[in-house]
């Protein structure tokens, strides 16, 4: 008897063709292929095998339905031209189970060259191969002809591009394409609108390539189009203006192999089938990935849906910097002054703009006495940290420091270390003091580790530290924008002010921000950590318990999962804790927890910061979720303002968030309180719209029970929500 979930799988398979997953498109478009019942049938034989193969070997089951999306095509492809009987069951079964262990093997291996998608690569290929063993038996009767045209529906240019839609499943008629249309725009509205540019420009390019073509044939190759645009323009790529002409490239190149492909496959009466998308996809993708310098079209993190890349971009824009910009840590402990910034008018220019130059001041002076000696100087011979994980590529440490007022002309970085990225990129730190390198070539270091000592070798007037990331090992190599993370900065005019993101510019003082260990302890979430909640509040009508539990994913991202099946990704770096990517269903506590919790720093010299969290958190009325989504398609930011203090009253810090969003003439807001116990960890969650409140308490904590690893739980001491609601408490002190 088939389950629930195996159910969702097969759904999810027809969904999956056109990059929907959801089980609701999967059983319309089901439907829509059994408009000719020996394709739909054949379509259903050849998943069920697929799926039946998955399982009877043990194989990995995949996220996306990428492997049982290739068997379905299969067996539609045979079933539109074949009719039925069991010689044509036995091959589609037969070439269902091929096209998995294929789909199996190639998915792995082009993951591993570069993160290359599988897309319909196996299907094209096992298709093909089945289809000349169909065209040369005689066991077999022709069904649907390549060349009959269907009945007009709603006029030629319509009923052309709903043809083409209805061909993607291999039943090229205009009811099933404008279904499947329909399920595309529910689901992505940008989606259906790639869909339409993608195929108005393939079908011109087409037309201009190809001499009076017949409707038929663009019947047969314009889903080519389509497919191309889409997952060019918003599946692979953050949807806009360079993405979008990406797309139409795409759909151009997909119509010049359409028209030059059709030609050897007619001679077996057999379509392009999906061979110009699947070619013109992966070529650009593989081009775009080796990439030698950043542009205007960002490939996507994780291929989805446009609306949560164009999300995922937006967010990592606002808290990273900038995806053209490489998050580094303060190489230094202290406050220091940057002597030099980005297109500083001394040495940082083109195409060396992007550097930093560091040096220790007090009173205005970088030196005591009068500064005749090296030793005078305040950051003369200070501790150099490593502000990345790398591998050190090449050190020199042999030149001597000049006096001050000397440089080194010869020698313009003087002692310096170069550490290589992952991405490739590399971290020169320069001007170091002489035989003063603690490391060696060939080392992995880590963010925190002493490796030198500030000097004044090279190009270095006085004593001070270089740093700059630049595109390859070649000393001169032009430079990359970078930012320091999680750092206290000021101007001379201004107070201190903790940021996630700084570029700082010259005369800023720069202090890291030091991680609070009690802090960062409790809200570190192992695997199986479970927290277990009391909600009350608006339409709550009884203390509701709700529990979350961390997992993670196969692609080890960790997510924080509600008994709802709502989750949210979570990810502690550079001292912030942060989380994005909120998926599942309506759940008040998730959606609390993202909001209050969204950008968290682990140290307590953090007393306000933004964020920028995505709109749809808060808690809005269905009327107020259509107007948003019209306004902005592709989602939008709050302006979140968060302050935190330590109460001393009841130990905790108390941890404000602002969160407003204007929508035309509309205003939306929301305000967030979050509680933080340094013994136990986030003990209440608030969050108050309009005439809206609902409170989330800490009642339990735990860690599911592992293989080898025993399961424990703690009730919470916290204090009820009701004890935590004077805010006159609150008081400006620092923890002990």
């Amino acid at each position: 008897m088939m389950n629930y979930k195996q159910l969702t799988n097969i759904l999810n398979t027809y969904s999956a063709v056109m990059f929907i997953k959801h089980p609701a498109a999967g059983l319309m478009i089901l439907i829509t292929t059994l408009w000719y019942p020996n394709i739909g049938l054949s379509g259903l034989l050849s998943t069920l095998a697929g799926l039946a193969t998955l399982w009877a070997f043990q194989l990995p089951k995949n996220e996306n339905s990428i492997y049982t999306l290739n068997s379905l095509l299969v067996g539609l492809s045979l079933g539109a031209f074949f009719e039925l009987n069991a010689y044509l069951a036995l091959l589609i079964i037969l070439s269902a189970i091929m096209v998995i262990f294929l789909s199996v093997t190639l998915a792995d291996g082009l993951w591993r060259m570069d993160r290359i998608p599988l897309l319909s690569l196996p299907f094209v290929i096992i298709a093909i191969l089945a289809s000349l063993i169909a065209h040369n038996t005689g066991k077999l009767t022709n069904y649907l002809s390549i060349s009959s045209n269907p009945e007009p529906w709603f006029g030629t240019w319509a009923d052309t591009f709903f043809n083409s839609l209805g061909a993607t499943f291999f039943t090229p008629h205009p009811l099933v394409g404008g279904i499947i249309f329909l399920c595309m725009l529910a689901y992505s509205r940008y989606l259906a609108f790639l869909a339409c540019c993608g195929f108005i420009v393939g079908l011109c390019v087409f037309n201009v390539l190809v001499d009076n073509p017949q409707p038929y044939m663009i019947a047969w190759s314009g889903f080519n189009f389509v497919l191309t645009a889409i997952a060019l323009g918003g599946i692979y790529t953050v949807p806009g203006v360079a993405s979008f002409f990406f797309a139409m490239l795409g759909a151009g190149l997909a119509a010049l192999l359409s028209a030059s492909i059709q030609n050897i496959l007619l001679v077996y009466g057999l379509p392009v089938m999906a061979l110009p998308f699947v070619l013109v996809t992966l070529t650009l993708l593989i081009a775009m990935k080796k990439r030698t310098k950043w542009s205007s079209l960002i490939l996507a993190s994780e291929p989805g849906p446009p609306e949560l890349n164009y999300e995922r971009s937006r967010l990592a824009n606002f808290r990273q910097g900038g995806f053209d910009s490489v998050p580094l840590l303060a190489p230094f402990y202290g406050k220091w002054n940057i002597y030099q910034g980005f297109n500083g008018h001394h040495t940082h220019q083109p195409p060396w703009q992007h550097a930093l130059d560091f040096f220790i001041q007090e009173d205005e002076k970088s030196f005591t006495l009068d500064g005749n000696k090296l030793e005078d100087y305040y950051c003369y011979g200070v501790p150099v940290q490593s502000p990345v994980y790398g591998l050190v590529v090449r050190t020199v440490d042999n030149i001597a420091d000049n006096p001050p007022g000397e440089i080194d002309t010869k020698n313009n970085w003087g002692n310096f270390i170069l550490i290589r990225l992952e991405t490739g990129l590399h971290v020169l730190l320069a001007h170091l003091s002489q035989n003063s390198i603690k490391v060696k070539e060939g080392d992995w270091i880590k963010p925190g580790t002493t490796i030198a000592n500030c000097g004044s070798s090279g190009r270095s007037p006085q004593p001070h530290l270089h740093l700059q990331v630049q595109q390859d090992a070649t000393l001169g190599s032009p430079t990359v924008a970078f930012h320091l993370c999680s750092v206290i900065t000021s101007k001379s005019t201004t107070d201190a002010e903790y940021k996630v993101v700084s570029r700082p510019e010259e005369h800023d003082t720069v202090e890291p921000a030091e991680i609070n260990e009690r802090m960062s302890t409790r809200l570190h979430f192992p695997v199986g950590r479970t927290l277990h909640y009391a909600i009350e509040g608006t339409d709550i009508s009884d203390k509701t318990r709700c529990k979350l539990r961390v997992e993670v994913t196969l692609a080890g991202q960790f997510r924080i999962v509600s008994d709802s099946g709502a989750s949210v990704a979570l990810t502690e770096a550079n001292g912030v804790l942060a989380f994005y990517d909120r998926t599942g269903p309506a759940d008040i506590l998730m959606d609390m927890w993202a909001l209050g919790l969204g950008l968290t720093p682990l140290t307590e010299r953090a007393t306000h910061w933004n964020d920028s969290p995505p709109a749809t958190l808060l808690p809005l009325t269905y009327i107020q979720r259509v107007y948003l989504s019209l306004l902005h398609p592709l989602g939008s930011g709050l302006n979140s303002r968060y302050q935190r203090q330590w109460n001393k009253e009841s130990k905790t810090w108390v941890q404000h968030g602002k969160h407003e969003l204007k929508v035309a003439a509309t205003r939306l807001s929301a305000s967030t309180t979050a509680i933080l116990d340094p013994e136990v960890g986030c003990t209440q969650l608030t969050l108050s719209s309009a005439n809206k409140k609902w409170h989330a308490h800490l009642i339990e904590t735990g860690l599911a029970e592992d293989e080898g690893i025993p399961g424990w739980r703690s009730l919470s001491s916290g204090n009820s929500p009701s004890e935590l609601q004077n805010d006159e408490m609150l008081q400006h002190q620092e923890p002990s």
